[in-house]
């Protein structure tokens, strides 16, 4: 089974880093063959210095259409293996321009013909697609930078967060706070209950508040859709645990909510260490984790108290 395919569209820019992972593999095994010394990653960059001529890193990125950053690596590799040369603008003292090296001016004599063989190749698997697939990029490439990914998921997220209110602990959440949590380890750990665990969901009055900790709850209109808490361990040092959202409203942006409200809640009591027990295998939590700062760190004890806990994680708070 593949499973990128499963996930549909979501999967796209790995589908599409996938095929284009192959074809360099393919264009490399053909220069090896033909005893041909290039990174296929730098053919864009030499045909356009190539056919236009030496010019800049903001003006090679504003033909490629690619970050001046990423542009600005590229060079610098393609410098340092002698495919090109950075001289002093002739006109403007204070900027550079690139041009290429005799090194490279062989190799392009060189791969001509394997350029137009891979061409001819090309076009012809292309010409098999119902649309033509460059075609298809060229009208998806337009749309995303027309409508702008990031900013039109941004604004859904905070429509969806606009009837999400963060509330603090009442006793009538207690049942919420037992039944999350229960959803989250059966879901999770096939129902693993621990002695800790028994205390923290049954008696979060004296396992938590009574401590000095905190609950926070996600509220959507009337209904607790998630929730997390913080306890203190030590002076200046709290840990963040039994964060858990209803299945129905996981990947709506409601653990982040949750998160970054408990972090803040630890700067006003002037926290300086806050840290959590977590397991490997949940990649959405351990990413959420590391988003805002957390790092792995080696357990203080050594190993955790639960054995279903195979990662301990740390974020320093910049309080005054």
């Amino acid at each position: 089974m593949d499973y990128l395919k499963t996930l549909g569209i979501l999967s796209l820019g790995s589908r599409l880093k996938r095929l284009s992972d192959h074809l360099f593999s393919d264009v490399s095994i053909i220069y090896n063959e033909m005893g041909i010394t290039l990174n296929p990653s730098y053919f864009p960059l030499i045909n356009l210095i190539a056919k236009i001529g030496p010019m800049g890193i903001m003006q090679a990125s504003e033909y490629l259409g690619i970050s001046h950053t990423a542009v600005s690596k590229l060079a610098n590799k393609m410098i340092q293996e002698n495919y090109l040369i950075k001289q002093p603008h002739p006109t403007d003292k204070r900027a550079s321009q690139l041009s290429l090296s005799k090194q490279s001016l062989v190799i392009i004599e060189q791969t001509k013909p394997v350029w137009k063989s891979l061409n001819k190749q090309l076009n012809y698997i292309d010409s098999m697609q119902s649309p033509s697939l460059l075609n298809a990029i060229d009208a998806f490439e337009n749309s995303i930078q027309e409508q702008g990914l990031a900013q039109s998921v941004i604004q859904d997220l905070q429509k969806n967060h606009a009837d999400i209110e963060i509330v603090n602990w009442k006793k009538n959440y207690k049942d919420d706070f037992r039944q999350l949590n229960l959803q989250w380890l059966n879901e999770e750990f096939n129902g693993q209950l621990t002695k800790s665990d028994k205390q923290a969901i049954e008696h979060p009055e004296s396992y938590y508040l009574a401590q000095g900790g905190y609950l926070f709850f996600a509220k959507q209109s009337d209904k607790i859709i998630g929730c997390i808490a913080i306890k203190p361990l030590f002076k200046g040092h709290f840990e963040i645990s039994k964060m858990a959202v209803n299945t129905e409203n996981q990947g709506q942006g409601v653990g982040r909510l949750l998160l970054l409200n408990a972090l803040n809640k630890a700067r006003d009591l002037q926290v300086k260490t806050m840290s959590l027990e977590t397991n490997s295998k949940l990649l959405r939590a351990l990413t959420l984790y590391q988003n805002f700062g957390f790092t792995k760190q080696k357990h203080p004890q050594g190993k955790s108290s639960y054995q279903r806990a195979d990662t301990y994680m740390e974020l320093q708070l910049d309080v005054e």
